[in-house]
Parts: structure tokens; C-alpha cells; sequence
């Protein structure tokens, strides 16, 4: 989106899978990563 031209101010989901995106795209984006619901939440373990 960068590369774009967009300003990427934070990344949103749903569901937080716990898959280790949001240490990835905190670290190497720089922006928060913000989610509603964590899938332990759901009964997605």
C-alpha cells in the first residue's frame, strides 16, 4: 500500500488467529495491529 502512496496508519481484523502477524506488522511496519476478537475468545483454539 506504501509503495502505493497510501499512509498506512494501522492494520484492523476480525479475528486475531494468534499466528504471530501482529509482532510481524508491529515490528516491521510500525503500526498498531488492532483486532476484536482473539480466537480463544470464539472457541477457536
Amino acid at each position: 500500500m506504501r509503495e502505493a502512496g497510501a499512509e498506512v496508519v494501522a492494520v484492523a481484523t476480525i479475528v486475531d488467529r494468534a499466528t504471530g502477524a501482529a509482532e510481524k506488522i508491529q515490528e516491521g511496519a510500525g503500526v498498531p495491529y488492532l483486532y476484536a476478537f482473539a480466537k480463544d475468545e470464539l472457541g477457536l483454539d
